[in-house]
């Protein structure tokens, strides 16, 4: 007597487990496949195209031809026909003072952190805040008039001092970035 479903062959079952194992996981991963190309194809821009590249031979000359100078990509552009260049003048040096100014209030963002660093004496910070003042210094010496140059020039030679007398004397130093933040803020008042 036969039973229902032996005469199967053994290989057809063990074919039919694996795919129903297989099935789901082979689905999943279509469907995956199939929603990244769909949202990168929604999301991608499309490339630029770009022109072909010509091949050429380039032979060294023996004598080096004269080259007027290109002008540079930063270059400025010319003026608006009302304007003078007086006025043209003018505005640089109020851009100027500007950012001199942003930048001495940044030195003094940094010298605030120097002060918190200093109270939970963790010297090193003190260190790193220091250096920082004098960076943004050095950038607000670079655009300020000729007459504020000096006093940050002193300023910046006191920041130095301080870094080297930190680790000598650090119970001073306290006091001492009060006096130059007190400094910065007199030099943003008369203006840069």
């Amino acid at each position: 007597m036969a039973v229902p479903g032996s005469d199967r062959q053994p290989w057809r079952v063990a074919l039919v487990r694996l795919l129903r194992t297989i099935a789901p996981h082979a689905i999943t991963a279509l469907c995956a496949v199939i929603a990244s190309t769909i949202i990168t194809s929604i999301v991608a821009t499309p490339p630029a195209a770009t022109a072909p590249v010509a091949v050429t031979t380039v032979v060294a000359p023996t004598v080096r031809p004269t080259v007027a100078p290109r002008p540079s990509s930063t270059a400025e552009p010319a003026p608006a026909a009302g304007i003078s260049r007086q006025e043209l003048l003018g505005l640089r040096a109020e851009d100027d003072a500007v950012w001199s100014a942003l930048y001495l209030i940044r030195a003094i963002s940094h010298a605030d952190d120097a002060d918190a660093a200093l109270r939970v004496n963790a010297l090193a910070e003190v260190d790193q805040a220091l250096i920082a003042v004098d960076d943004a210094l050095s950038l607000a010496r670079s655009r300020a008039s000729s007459v504020a140059r000096d006093p940050i020039d002193q300023l910046r030679r006191d920041v130095g001092m301080m870094r080297e007398d930190m680790y000598l004397r650090p119970e001073a130093l306290d006091g001492r970035i009060g006096r130059l933040r007190q400094a910065l803020l007199t030099l943003i008042g008369r203006g840069p």
